[in-house]
């Protein structure tokens, strides 16, 4: 060999020598890493499959959409509920005396009335058809000008009876409707529009029509009303000892244009007890 390679294996002799020697627990914990990495290595692939790692990406997901899908349902039926309140003014207005008029209320008769209004025109006939319920006061009056009371005694058959001649019957207007029951059908044509004028025109009507049949029917209330003005005469009649029961029998109530033959006694119960 020659006097350069033994130089410079001297050199690389110096040179190990000169290194440290390697721990054999170096090697053994890099072992150990790698047998924990292999481990959990595995039981993360074991555990966290594809599909898992979706499904467990996706089930925030699904929790998120089920707690919107809750607070969208609360928050809908929130908005579908509701708070019935009510709340009213009262202004107290003038307060007059009836003195002029005074009136009594004698009866009253219940209307059922029903319509149809027709628009008839080129372009196609409209209707609209009601049906309103209403109910009609009548009243005399006790004063003023039109209170034109009259009472006289007679004898009629041995009966003696006592002939109040009252005032004309009146309408209590606007006659009374009741808005639960009515009832309004407008039809218009295939080419007229006019549905709720027709509508409108016809609940306009109902308050006219009611008052204008209650006048029309005066004479069907007037049997009831004879009832109500005798029991009110007799009130004060038989307080008086000019007029009590014991010289008065019957009492026969008759309107303007009556005589005593047209009508029938209103008897009170001036008989009771004899």
């Amino acid at each position: 060999m020659s006097p350069a390679n033994r130089d410079e294996e001297d050199i690389l002799e110096i040179i190990d020598q000169r290194r440290p020697t390697t721990n054999p627990m170096k090697y053994v914990a890099s072992a150990v890493v790698a047998v924990v990495a292999v481990v959990f290595g595995f039981l993360f692939l074991s555990h966290f499959t594809p599909l898992e790692m979706v499904g467990a990406a996706t089930s925030p997901l699904e929790k998120s959409a089920a707690l919107t899908g809750r607070f969208l349902q609360h928050v809908g039926n929130f908005l579908q509920s509701s708070h019935v309140s009510s709340s009213s003014e009262l202004e107290i207005g003038r307060v007059t005396a009836t003195d002029k008029l005074g009136p009594l209320i004698v009866a009253k008769i219940d209307l059922d009335l029903k319509f149809t209004n027709v628009d008839e025109h080129i372009f196609g006939n409209s209707t609209a058809e009601v049906r309103a319920v209403g109910r009609a006061f009548y009243y005399v009056p006790l004063l003023g000008p039109q209170a034109t009371w009259k009472i006289e005694a007679l004898e009629k058959d041995g009966v003696r009876v006592c002939v109040v001649h009252a005032p004309a019957l009146r309408v209590l207007t606007p006659v009374n409707v009741d808005t639960r029951g009515l009832e309004i059908r407008a039809k218009t044509g295939v080419l007229r529009s006019n549905g709720q004028e027709m509508t409108d025109a016809a609940l306009a009507d109902i308050t006219p029509r009611l008052n204008h049949e209650a006048l029309v029917h005066e004479v069907a209330v007037r049997g009831a009303a004879r009832k109500t003005i005798a029991a009110f005469v007799k009130t004060w009649l038989t307080v008086d000892s000019s007029w009590g029961s014991a010289r008065i029998n019957a009492i026969q109530v008759l309107f303007p244009g009556e005589t005593p033959v047209d009508t029938d006694f209103a008897i009170p119960g001036f008989y009771e007890g004899r």
